[in-house]
């Protein structure tokens, strides 16, 4: 078993290096966030006519108010967060005219869409507002009828930011979140992925490097870090033998500000020169061996250590000069992983077996839920938090709400918007392309040749300018608009595929491959 593989079965630790993401334009989720949220009114007609009703997704229930004006409605969705859409389900006692309003705290409100009106039925209204609201409120200025206001159903959809375009291509992952979208590649697609052919071996023989500018930086298999050029294979700079505990790195690189960071055995975290190796700062926190490299979000530098007494520390650090923003201690979280995403850091694993969402300016536990498969680390992207292994399961990334599950052994997915792409380790392995709102598969694909992967740890697809990389035995580059195979590569890969900078990076046995056209 390589050093590769080991890290994964315990944490999926060394995969995983984070450049800052760049901005991107929100869409609209396809998740209602307010579906068995807690409600309350200003009045209920009866006792079975209840705000929850509105929320319970049975079109057949509804909630109505007293028999007079005004009267409002409201829900809890859990968190503040950013919308895009409230659908109105209102049965015949509808309101003529109404406002709707969000809070971040219950108290103070602000218009999500101007004052409105209805005819009744179903209404769809699109929000504008860019500030997050945690509580929405429907209040009914005129009556329609002379009943009450009723509401069969109220759902809320959230405004969702993508993966963003990564600054520097991580290990895989098009962002923090370890989405497996490269949305920044542009030279390498499908017009030439078919051209592509074998360049050379790289210098230092980096497992699961980042890729940026030209340079692969990563943990070399002498446990030094190090970086090398991809065009020529020369190394750039390495860091001391790795004689001691403290230079025996264990995670690998992130990228980003003119830095590279790295952790160590004993739980330094360095911060050197990208180009030239000068060291820049070092911490060491409150713990032993980093198994994450750290998470880049603009000028914040997130990590995680594990603490005596088998708990876990998070730490926030300006990025630029190391000094500490926030530390937060979660216990039995030991070998945990973490990814970001919408302002959220999420934890998983350790002997607890839990997902934990963190504020990730403050560091405030927002909610913790069990988690059986958690032996990876969190795919966070599009509102939603993905975990692998022992099953494929979807968590809503607002409230820790299980979305759905499916059996099998897979790997991390790459997510996109409208589809997520993720790996079942059957024999032989078949790629399943997911609907990530149901979990329900759009399709598969199996190719013939090798009929086994090598681990979890090279199963993990990357998404780039519409062709799909991925192991399935042999590496693949698969054109997702006709799932023609458009190139076929090496067998034995140790380590997902790597696209940056219109080249693809595969590790094999021999060490790290380099293609190119």
């Amino acid at each position: 078993m390589s050093r590769l593989l080991a890290a994964v079965v315990i944490s999926a630790a060394v995969l995983f290096a984070v450049p800052a993401p760049a901005s991107a334009a929100a869409t609209c989720g396809t998740t209602n966030i307010a579906l068995n949220r807690p409600a309350t009114a200003s009045s209920s007609e009866n006792g079975s006519l209840l705000p929850a009703k509105a929320f319970d997704g049975n079109p057949a229930t509804r909630w109505s108010s007293a028999f007079s004006d005004p009267q409002w409605l409201q829900v809890d969705l859990g968190g503040a967060q950013p919308l895009c859409r409230v659908a109105l389900r209102w049965e015949a006692a509808y309101a003529r005219t109404f406002t709707l309003q969000g809070s971040p705290d219950g108290t103070s409100w602000f218009d999500l869409v101007p004052a409105a009106t209805s005819t009744g039925g179903t209404q769809t209204l699109s929000v504008a507002a860019t500030a997050a609201a945690r509580y929405v409120r429907l209040t009914g200025l005129t009556r329609a009828t002379r009943y009450g206001y009723s509401l069969f159903e109220v759902e809320v959809y959230p405004a969702v930011v993508p993966p963003a375009a990564s600054a520097a291509w991580p290990t895989w992952g098009g962002g923090a979140g370890h989405a497996g979208v490269n949305v920044g590649e542009r030279t390498l697609g499908a017009a030439n992925v078919g051209t592509l052919h074998r360049l050379r071996l790289t210098g230092a023989d980096i497992e699961a490097p980042v890729v940026a500018n030209g340079i692969a930086y990563g943990q070399a298999n002498t446990l030094q870090f190090a970086a090398t050029d991809v065009a020529s294979g020369a190394v750039r700079w390495t860091t001391p033998p790795a004689t001691e505990p403290a230079l025996r790195y264990t995670t690998g690189g992130t990228v980003g500000n003119g830095l590279v960071y790295a952790g160590t055995q004993i739980g330094f975290i360095h911060a050197f020169d990208a180009m030239t190796g000068v060291e820049r700062w070092n911490f060491r926190i409150d713990g032993n061996q980093l198994f994450n490299a750290p998470i880049l979000v603009g000028g914040t530098l997130y990590a995680k250590g594990d603490a005596p007494g088998d708990n876990t520390l998070v730490y926030a650090f300006d990025a630029a000069t190391g000094a500490v923003r926030w530390t937060r201690e979660l216990t039995g979280y030991t070998t945990a992983t973490v990814a970001y995403d919408s302002g959220r850091l999420y934890v998983a694993g350790g002997n607890v077996q839990t997902l934990t969402a963190i504020e990730a300016t403050t560091g405030a536990v927002l909610w913790s839920v069990p988690a059986s498969q958690s032996m990876l680390t969190p795919v966070a992207a599009w509102g939603r938090v993905y975990l692998g292994f022992n099953g494929l399961v979807a968590y809503d990334g607002a409230t820790g709400r299980m979305l759905w599950t499916r059996p099998g052994t897979f790997g991390f997915p790459a997510v996109q918007d409208t589809t997520l792409y993720s790996v079942d380790l059957a024999t032989p392995p078949v790629l399943h392309a997911i609907d990530p709102a149901t979990g329900a598969d759009r399709w598969t694909f199996t190719q013939a040749g090798p009929a086994q992967v090598n681990s979890v740890a090279s199963s993990f697809p990357v998404v780039a300018n519409g062709v799909l990389y991925v192991n399935l035995g042999q590496v693949l580059a698969l054109n997702l608009a006709s799932r023609a195979v458009l190139w076929t590569g090496p067998s034995g890969a140790t380590a997902g595929p790597i696209v940056a900078d219109g080249r693809l990076l595969v590790h094999t046995s021999e060490g790290l491959r380099v293609y190119g056209t």
